[in-house]
């Protein structure tokens, strides 16, 4: 009967001691694991979303609908789109994993070979269309093509015969980037001009992942959630081709479409 008493103590100190072990690993557990993802295809479906990717869609669309007036001189080559929303995993330094907020952005990637055979010409050209579109430069270094293209060819500070000739030789190929100042504007425009002999420096719509699985139409694993609802891009040095060893432009519309503070 003794025995029976000591046996019965010895299990409910075990079970005493368990219980906040068991809720240590739990608490550890919490603290480290990553919670639950936002649910993107309710928010790709949520009527707020639906009316800014129109909106978005429209408001691009429209702008490259002018271009042929605008810049007649431009032939258009090609023109991509990839419409995505996504979050991603985060990791802190200390704590667990979170998810980013969900947000969406169409992205309408155009190119143009430039009829010209005075490309500082067309450039000028080039800074009057964005000026009249209401762009203003992002890039704290200068503030037009005109301006990145003399950056570029700049000897700096050793004005010596070798060196402003080193500067002279260097390629004309600027590259800046765009927004629009007024409120609520969540478009931003990339602008890059080179001679398609050489390598152009432009965002191509590409996406390794989409490229490997791209027969379907979301992204989900342990790093992160897209939904894609537009999948057109081109590769550049195809679409290119036509161009001929002229000089191209290459404009990039980037929209934010979706609010990053939306929740499920």
């Amino acid at each position: 009967m003794e025995w029976t008493r000591v046996r019965r103590v010895l299990i409910a100190l075990l079970v005493l001691a368990a219980a906040p072990a068991g809720w240590m690993l739990w608490s550890l557990h919490s603290l480290f694991s990553t919670p639950d993802p936002p649910d993107l295809r309710a928010l790709t479906k949520a009527p707020a979303t639906v009316e800014a990717r129109r909106a978005a869609e429209q408001d691009t669309g429209g702008r490259i609908a002018r271009l042929p007036e605008l810049l007649p001189w431009a032939e258009r080559l090609g023109m991509s789109t990839v419409d995505v929303c996504w979050t991603e995993v985060e990791r802190a330094s200390f704590g667990r994993a979170y998810w980013t907020p969900p947000g969406c952005e169409r992205t309408v990637t155009l190119y143009l070979a430039l009829d010209t055979t005075d490309i500082r010409t067309r450039l000028a050209d080039l800074d009057r269309y964005l000026d009249a579109e209401g762009w203003q430069s992002d890039d704290y270094q200068w503030k037009s093509l005109i301006a990145a293209d003399d950056y570029a060819h700049s000897p700096g500070g050793d004005p010596s015969p070798e060196r402003l000739a080193e500067a002279a030789a260097r390629p004309i190929a600027p590259s800046v980037r765009y927004r629009q100042p007024s409120a609520g504007a969540r478009t931003a425009l990339s602008v890059d001009v080179s001679q398609t002999t050489r390598p152009l420096n432009v965002s191509t719509g590409e996406d390794t992942w989409y490229a490997e699985h791209g027969t379907r139409n979301h992204r989900n694993d342990d790093r992160a959630r897209a939904e894609y609802l537009t999948w057109q891009p081109l590769r550049p040095m195809e679409v290119l081709k036509p161009a001929g060893g002229r000089y191209v432009a290459v404009l990039g519309f980037s929209t934010r479409y979706a609010q990053e503070e939306w929740q499920p």
